[in-house]
């Protein structure tokens, strides 16, 4: 008699829960991950945006312009307050450097250092 035994292919109980945890903490990074980034690439675009041709491009005015623009992005972080206005070699820069950290579970989080400028 001839043994048709197949061997058999596949993942048991156990490595798919194991892979399905994986997934899963993976996509709850990503799901709080996204919202951060998609705000600071929102303040990279407004620090771009601002009208520095005018005659009125004094810090203050500046920053005034920051908060009227992040209010209508929905930008929350970051205030006018926050910016750094500089002037090199006669151009105006205006740059922020900020932290977001981001709880996850109990005493795990996750930290974001930002840094965006009106540099081209």
């Amino acid at each position: 008699m001839r043994s048709t035994a197949r061997r058999q292919f596949g993942i048991t109980l156990i490595g798919f829960l194991f892979m399905a945890a994986l997934v899963g903490g993976a996509g709850i990074l990503a799901f709080r991950a996204i919202p951060i980034y998609n705000e600071y690439f929102t303040v990279q675009k407004i620090l771009r945006n601002i009208d520095l041709q005018n005659n009125e491009a004094t810090p203050n005015n500046i920053r005034d312009q920051f908060d009227r623009k992040a209010s209508a992005d929905y930008v929350y972080d970051i205030k006018g307050r926050d910016l750094d206005v500089t002037k090199e070699n006669g151009r105006i820069i205006i740059s922020v450097a900020y932290q977001r950290t981001i709880p996850i579970a109990a005493n795990v989080s996750m930290l974001f250092d930002f840094e965006a400028n009106n540099r081209k």
